[in-house]
């Protein structure tokens, strides 16, 4: 159990596929099966792994629709009798509750896994290598679940460069209700008034627009059994921010100016409290604002300058212009470096905004 030399992935979807792309890579026999023969087809190909022949496996990775899970391990459970059991889904508690009448010895084997990753896109040939790279892998466990079985499935999301971090089965569901599954479906309402907006007005979408809804073209399908299994925590949010929005609404009709600034406020502390890079404190930055050509060449010339004057870039953001062939880039970097790398650019020849 502790070699997990064979690791076989249930379910040929963009995670699993993506999973079994970065084991194959680990030197593990990876293995692949999914109830859609041509999925798992594509799913073989693109990672490199095996299809699934009956092999002995010591660890089964089930990545599954949310829905199926708990079916899914129940079987598996039963199937590879000596196997650690796992699963990459966004819920933990309605699966362990639907695997509560397992017997012991069987719960001691299962770890709830989520790995904080994913794409905009679905299925195999969405498949990424490194897509769990520097990313959180949330491991949970049932009160039977061992110390050894979460020490192999620990191992397997620290091989993929993901960064494994345990919670509890209710935080794990309170927190991702609050940083992943909330933001989806404000992501989809706000994306949603585009439907029936006039073509005159959605043309004058900018990159604040863009950057909100980026998430609303995620798989409807999947998300809404991931909202269904997670429906409290992600309906107490939403209940919160509904009297929120409303409150707002009758600020804005009343002309109150304190109320809206609050809101605006509360909203731009809230935003500081985010981690910064790897996970540290939060820094000072400030938003650099370049001109750029649209024309190949013009962004490696940006970062060159950077590079160059020794500043260190700690996000990119580009906003096309409307109609123009030029583009602006938005540089973020520590405040105490702001001067020396408008300076590097301005002697460089780009048009900065600070």
């Amino acid at each position: 159990m502790s070699a997990q030399k064979n690791v076989l992935v249930i379910g040929a979807g963009l995670i699993g596929t993506s999973i079994a792309l970065d084991l194959v890579a680990t030197g593990r026999n990876v293995f692949l099966r999914d109830i859609d023969a041509t999925a798992q087809e594509v799913a073989v190909t693109r990672s490199g792994a095996l299809a699934f022949g009956g092999q002995e496996v010591d660890v089964v990775i089930v990545a599954t629709p949310p829905s199926i899970v708990a079916n899914v391990i129940r079987l598996v459970v039963s199937e590879f009798p000596n196997a650690v059991v796992t699963d990459v889904a966004s819920v933990k508690g309605s699966i362990a509750s639907a695997l509560a009448d397992l017997p012991d010895e069987a719960k001691a084997r299962i770890v709830g896994g989520h790995p904080m990753a994913g794409r905009e896109v679905s299925g195999a040939s969405g498949a990424q290598a490194h897509l769990f790279m520097d990313r959180p892998w949330v491991l949970t466990r049932l009160a039977q679940t061992t110390d050894e079985a979460i020490s192999a499935v620990r191992t397997i999301a620290t091989d993929l460069g993901a960064v494994p971090i345990e919670r509890s089965v209710d935080e794990h569901d309170r927190a991702v209700a609050l940083v992943s599954h909330t933001p989806q479906v404000i992501a989809s309402l706000l994306s949603g008034l585009l439907v029936d907006a006039a073509p005159s007005d959605v043309e004058l979408a900018g990159q604040g627009l863009r950057d909100t809804i980026r998430i609303a073209s995620s798989d409807a399908n999947l998300w809404t059994d991931i909202l269904l299994g997670n429906a409290q925590a992600v309906g107490t949010n939403l209940s919160l921010l509904a009297s929120e929005l409303q409150a707002t609404a009758e600020a804005l009709s009343a002309g109150d100016h304190d109320a809206v600034h609050q809101v605006l406020a509360q909203g731009s502390r809230g935003r500081a409290r985010l981690p910064g890079k790897h996970g540290a404190s939060a820094q000072e930055t400030t938003v650099v604002v370049v001109r750029l050509e649209d024309k190949p060449g013009e962004l490696a010339r940006l970062f060159t300058a950077a590079a160059q004057a020794e500043v260190n870039l700690e996000d990119v953001r580009i906003d096309h212009a409307l109609g123009r062939m030029t583009g602006l880039v938005e540089l973020t970097v520590a405040t105490a470096s702001r001067d020396e790398l408008v300076g590097a650019l301005e002697a460089t020849g780009f048009t900065v905004f600070a």
